[in-house]
């Protein structure tokens, strides 16, 4: 026999359980008549009549007690399976996937502080910036730097950024015009939107954009272009939130007066099942925090 409709056979456990097609229909949040419709259907499919309708209740035919017990214990086991898919496979492992420039800069130095908080959760770390394929498994959170949009993803934004205009100590001059300085030293890009765009405003501030053709130092990785910056290849537009730890330590300097909102921010991103699991919601609680003290 073909199995009858999901719908109609759950309207049938709920009216069976309550004795009645209103109260049933105020738990499922449908109309009285819609419960009536399925049973009907329910019934014509089964050739059987299930209820025996009297005027304020409705109780169970020979043929509807019979049915019943299998229709609980089919539920059951349906929602037995549906909680081993939203549970946690492994609780005290954590997979995260993250851009290696992020993972470098930021992640690394501070992620023993996370564990000394949680030693029962130990942290896979995926530097990469490819596409995550978490139906395999091997991840189980993303942090990316974007606008957001993650197709069939859920994600929470964890922080704003800013590029600022970093040097080696003393590679700038700042008493002198800004103009002349950048002309006369290496320029390093991070080849990202926000870094170009950041790029094209200073040049358009200090008035060099019609009269200046710059060469830079073309570098498809954040972390890389700070390395570079550190060791005094040239002048690189950074992100803050990366090289906060180097400006503590006077590493890098900064130009005071420069500054640019990214447009793209930072990402938690995963399946939406995954923010109820207890070490998810820990690590994000952690990074925020840690992106409160910044």
């Amino acid at each position: 026999m073909q199995l009858p409709p999901l719908k109609s056979l759950m309207y049938f456990k709920y009216a069976a359980e309550l004795g009645s097609f209103k109260e049933a229909a105020e738990c499922l949040y449908v109309t009285q008549a819609a419960i009536s419709q399925q049973i009907r259907s329910l019934e014509t499919h089964l050739a059987c009549q299930l209820f025996e309708r009297q005027t304020r209740k409705v109780t169970l035919t020979h043929k509807g007690k019979m049915l019943y017990p299998h229709i609980l214990q089919a539920f059951e086991h349906l929602n037995t399976g549906l909680k081993a898919i939203e549970e946690d496979p492994s609780p005290t492992i954590l997979n995260i996937s993250v851009l290696p420039s992020f993972a470098t800069c930021w992640l690394l130095p501070r992620v023993s502080s996370f564990q000394q908080q949680h030693p029962e959760i130990k942290i896979r770390i995926d530097p990469s910036d490819s596409l995550v394929d978490f139906d395999s498994g091997d991840a189980d959170l993303g942090i990316r730097f974007g606008m957001g949009h993650y197709p069939d993803l859920h994600s929470e934004q964890l922080a704003c950024d800013d590029m600022l205009l970093a040097y080696k100590p003393g590679l700038i001059n700042i008493d002198k015009p800004l103009k002349a300085e950048i002309k006369r030293h290496n320029l390093i890009m991070d080849i990202c939107p926000d870094a170009e765009r950041a790029w094209q405003i200073l040049f358009r501030e200090i008035e060099l954009e019609q009269e200046f053709d710059p060469h830079f130092l073309e570098i498809d990785n954040a972390a890389l272009v700070m390395q570079a910056t550190l060791a005094g290849q040239g002048v690189g537009m950074l992100r803050r939130q990366l090289i906060q730890p180097q400006l503590a330590l006077g590493q890098l300097e900064v130009l005071p007066s420069f500054k640019v909102s990214c447009e793209y921010q930072y990402y938690l991103a995963g399946p939406a099942g995954h923010f109820n699991w207890h070490k998810v919601k820990v690590f994000q609680q952690w990074l925020r925090d840690q992106f409160t003290d910044l």
